[in-house]
């Protein structure tokens, strides 16, 4: 009997092997070559799925996105207003390999946002997205009385925003001056300061 190729299942072994190659020598150096020995297909079966090493880029924007905001769902689900805020911003700095990854992924592609309208129009959709989610959430925390600011909440969600990609860039550059454990620290002064009350447990619950 012929084979039964899953083509979703292969497509995503290609885009798994094409992260890892990017993750280890860098977007500039990754070709569709290299690509194609860390999936363990030949260039043929890549040509097959993807039109061109753009392509597979872009699709990785995709399904790290994707991920991103599956994981983001089940982190808040059964949490309360500040748990679901809190939550939402441990999923965006890079505590693990996973998020570390993917911060990664995404540092490396914004370059590319300059030059590649399909890149630029991904991302700004994606980051006005994630603005609009993180505005909801704050405005939930302030209605349970949980946020003291004269602030509106869209100034404080660009705020955080801001403070996101502070504290992933330098996680990503310096990751022994910003651990974890350092980063949590980090993200809960910058609260306090806004004027959010702290929940100890939301703090304990999200990782």
């Amino acid at each position: 009997m012929p084979k039964i190729v899953d083509h979703d299942e292969r497509r995503e072994e290609i885009l798994r092997a094409a992260i890892r190659v990017i993750d280890s020598v860098g977007l500039d150096n990754t070709t569709t070559r290299a690509i194609a020995l860390e999936s363990g297909y030949s260039n043929g079966v890549l040509s097959h799925y993807f039109q061109d090493k753009d392509d597979i880029l872009q699709s990785i924007l995709v399904k790290t996105h994707r991920e991103f905001m599956g994981r983001v769902e089940e982190s808040m689900r059964g949490k309360d207003e500040f748990g679901r805020l809190w939550a939402m911003l441990m999923q965006n700095l890079p505590l693990d390999r996973e998020r570390r990854v993917e911060t990664l992924m995404e540092m490396t592609f914004w370059p590319r946002a300059v030059s590649n309208p399909a890149s630029r129009e991904f991302q700004r959709d994606a980051a006005n997205d994630l603005l609009k989610r993180i505005r909801t959430l704050i405005a939930d925390v302030r209605a349970a009385g949980r946020l003291d600011s004269d602030l509106t909440d869209a100034d404080v969600a660009e705020l955080l925003i801001a403070v996101i990609d502070g504290l992933s860039v330098h996680a990503e550059l310096f990751p022994k001056r910003l651990p974890a454990a350092h980063q949590r620290k980090l993200m809960r002064v910058q609260l306090e300061a806004m004027g959010f009350r702290i929940d100890e447990k939301a703090l304990d619950a999200a990782r």
